[in-house]
């Protein structure tokens, strides 16, 4: 260690007190004591079981030792020998017999401060007119500043020990230091006073009272303290266990007119419990979480639609109850929630599923039922085509056709519905898909003024090529339908995750908001010639290729559906 780092550490520091408390013992140390014998015995001994018998404190970790008011009561008594005296004894005594694992510097260091603080105590006394002996009030000014000396002192070693040490902040250490010890030291100065009167007018019983009222006080704290350790683990248990459910927790309490949260609730509701309870106490929100929450009335697993941070549409299950004490008093009560949003949602596509599996084999059987007269009503249709060009305008021969032609294509997106077939998915890149459709789209009379934009990522995914044309081709038409002549189609994607979404986006009319949250469910249309099975179709095929579609967004502008695939594994 070289020499700067000798000086700016701790063992210079620990040196040059110990050199001090040293040369304070020696000069006043003659072990001739003013009291006999058997009463110095007698004080070290209280020393040590005072050390031996603190008096815990909440929280964890911190002590009261009353060993500072023998000190103090010693020095306002008998002066500055028999404080120093007792000190050195019991020192010695702990050192050897009790605290055997501790480092030797520890004791040398705690002796040492405790050497200088009893001698300032003791100058600080004399100096303010303090006089030694039996408590009187014209010192009471001595004893306090005594006292807020020996207090002082010990900050100040204590702070300059960890500035030393560290090279902290010793103002942030002092104030710390401070505002813990003030209090305790004032507890000390009573008792040393108390200990003062018990000393002068017996010493021996004196001693032994103040001990044994000592150690007792020690007894009953630390049961009061184990008590105290007892609930905290219990309450912290609790919260640990309410945090980690997954359920939100609101607790009322009336008698302290409080309101907690757990963490799931805080972390849906977004606000602390100061923010629930103004909310509470002056609400005037249609919300129906809020009306239940302010109202206090009891339910058990009630269903609500709640919008969670003022935006997205969330489906809460929630109850309430009293809570009693164990006399049966009500004392409070518990709101909680579950958030089965996700849980809804599927049991909707559930009931969806099973809806379109009976319609689906409904469909299937009427479509065969259909399909056979339609074939022979339409072979004899067209038949009679061959007849005179005047006979078959009078019988409406091309009508007849049409409108059969449009049955037999209702029919074939029953069959469809009904059963789209499994998947036969191999590689694809949906580049290539819209490649081979997109020219019919372009070439045709009806869609040439249509102009199609298209960028998408060429990743490989898979998929059923004949079935993903299905899809697109059902998207395509809805969109230039929606737009008429004219209008811009527009195909892109991105990746999110292990999603590849394509978008597909027109600047049509846009769907009428009343059916926007239903354009999945069959036989559903605004067009008055659509069957409203197109957009059911996609939708099986796409959940048979396990992703999703779902209307991004709607409105006069246009129109955005957007299909999610999960990416090649």
């Amino acid at each position: 260690m070289n020499l700067l780092s000798f000086f700016k550490g701790t063992k210079l520091y620990l040196s040059i007190l110990m050199l001090i408390a040293s040369i304070l013992l020696l000069s006043n140390i003659t072990f001739q004591p003013q009291t006999n014998w058997v009463v110095l015995s007698l004080l070290i001994g209280s020393i040590i079981l005072l050390n031996h018998y603190m008096i815990f404190l909440a929280p964890k970790g911190n002590c009261l030792s009353m060993d500072s008011s023998i000190y103090l009561a010693t020095i306002f008594l008998f002066g500055l020998e028999l404080p120093l005296t007792l000190l050195l004894f019991s020192s010695i005594l702990i050192t050897i017999f009790f605290y055997k694992k501790t480092a030797l510097w520890k004791h040398l260091f705690n002796m040492a401060m405790y050497t200088v603080m009893i001698t300032g105590a003791y100058y600080t006394f004399i100096i303010l007119g303090g006089n030694i002996g039996l408590v009187n009030n014209g010192s009471l000014i001595a004893y306090c500043l005594a006292l807020f000396s020996y207090l002082l002192i010990n900050v100040f070693l204590v702070g300059m020990y960890f500035v030393v040490d560290s090279f902290k902040s010793s103002l942030s250490i002092i104030k710390m230091i401070l505002k813990d010890s003030l209090s305790n030291y004032v507890i000390s100065l009573a008792l040393a006073i108390i200990f003062t009167m018990l000393l002068g007018s017996n010493p021996i019983l004196g001693t032994i009272v103040f001990t044994f009222i000592i150690v007792m006080l020690s007894l009953v704290f630390a049961r009061y303290f184990k008590l105290y350790e007892e609930v905290v683990n219990d309450k912290n248990t609790r919260e640990q266990i309410l945090n980690s459910l997954p359920i939100g927790i609101i607790t009322f309490d009336d008698k302290n007119s409080e309101i907690s949260l757990n963490a799931p609730a805080e972390e849906f509701l977004k606000m602390d419990n100061q923010e629930v309870s103004r909310i509470v106490n002056g609400i005037d929100e249609k919300d129906p979480f809020w009306q239940i929450l302010s109202s206090g009335k009891s339910l058990q697993n009630e269903k609500i639609h709640v919008k969670n941070n003022g935006d997205t549409d969330c489906v809460l299950l929630v109850s309430q109850s009293p809570l009693n004490d164990s006399y049966d008093h009500l004392t409070g009560r518990i709101f909680h929630f579950i958030d089965i949003t996700k849980e809804e949602e599927l049991e909707k596509r559930i009931q969806q599923s099973e809806k379109l599996a009976v319609l689906g084999s409904a469909s299937a059987r009427a479509a065969h039922e259909i399909r056979n007269p339609l074939t022979v009503i339409h072979g004899f249709l067209s038949l009679m085509k061959f007849n005179s060009e005047e006979e078959s305008k009078r019988l409406q021969l091309p009508l007849m056709l049409k409108e059969l032609d449009r049955i037999n294509s209702i029919v074939e997106d029953m069959l469809m519905m009904a059963k789209p077939g499994v998947p036969k998915l191999k590689e694809a890149y949906i580049e290539d898909i819209l490649n081979e459709i997109l020219p019919f789209y372009c070439e045709s009379p009806e869609t040439r003024s249509i102009q199609f934009n298209v960028n998408v990522k060429r990743i490989p995914l898979l998929l059923d090529t004949r079935q993903f044309k299905q899809v697109l081709h059902n998207l395509i038409r809805n969109s230039y339908e929606s737009m008429g002549e004219r209008g811009e189609i527009s195909l892109y994607s991105d990746v999110v995750g292990n999603m590849y979404r394509l978008f597909i986006k027109d600047n049509g009319v846009g769907i009428p908001e009343e059916i926007r949250e239903k354009v999945f469910e069959p036989f559903l249309t605004s067009k008055e010639t659509g069957t409203g099975l197109g957009l059911t179709i996609v939708h099986r095929i796409i959940e048979n290729h396990h992703g999703t579609i779902e209307l991004f967004s709607s409105s006069e502008k246009g129109t955005t559906f957007m299909i999610s695939i999960p990416l090649k594994a």
